[in-house]
């Protein structure tokens, strides 16, 4: 009987790959990469603007999307016992004190004690989740999952919804009350947060490449 080929035989059977072949592997991981950061800035921007447009829903929308959060920490905790009970406990604790800053949304106060507690039981959280999964291994894919939905999804949705909040505050209704008009004498509609970084820069890019502005 033939013996099956250890590890080194085996690295040694398979084939090196070239400079060329590294290289290409290299100039299109970062290509990669480059589409994915376009498709989210694409994402965000969208989202933004739906924000603003539909405050009413955006808080209906993330109140649910807390409910649910909420939801699925205690299902883990009586359902998964290998889980720690501290970081559920305190990943309940986050989400509760969310719906604290959300009573007051779309106004978000950076030193008011509800945005203040939120984070730092986000920063927590990270770590007590972080500790886990260091000392128990999990694929990364399902790391990345769990904290896209446990932790992660109403930070973004705050995130998000900046741009609301910005449009909400005294100096910047007095500024909307103000009529603004382009150099067609209509009227424009202005715009904050989020959604007004990303029209700088469109204008920039069009400032500097104009013919591809005039294609587009």
């Amino acid at each position: 009987t033939k013996s099956s080929p250890t590890p080194d035989q085996d690295a040694q059977a398979r084939p090196r790959m070239g400079i060329v072949f590294t290289g290409l592997v290299y100039v299109s991981g970062y290509l990669f990469l480059i589409f994915v950061a376009v498709c989210l800035a694409c994402g965000l921007y969208y989202l933004a603007e739906l924000a603003e447009e539909y405050t009413v829903l955006t808080r209906r929308l993330m109140m649910m999307a807390n409910m649910a959060v909420i939801a699925v920490h205690l299902l883990l905790l009586f359902m998964e016992r290998q889980l720690p009970h501290l970081a559920l406990a305190n990943g309940f604790a986050n989400h509760m004190c969310y719906f604290w800053l959300m009573r007051e949304f779309p106004t978000l106060r950076v030193l008011s004690l509800p945005f203040v507690t939120s984070c730092a039981l986000l920063v927590a959280s990270h770590y007590f989740w972080a500790t886990y999964f260091v000392a128990h291994y999990h694929q990364m894919t399902h790391v990345l999952c769990f904290f896209i939905f446990n932790v992660w999804l109403l930070p973004f949705g705050f995130f998000v919804s900046l741009s609301v909040n910005e449009s909400t505050l005294p100096n910047a209704q007095a500024g909307t009350a103000d009529e603004t008009f382009s150099e067609g004498g209509q009227r424009t509609k202005q715009r904050s947060g989020i959604v007004s970084a990303f029209s700088f820069m469109q204008q920039k890019r069009d400032d500097v490449m104009p013919s591809m502005a005039k294609k587009v």
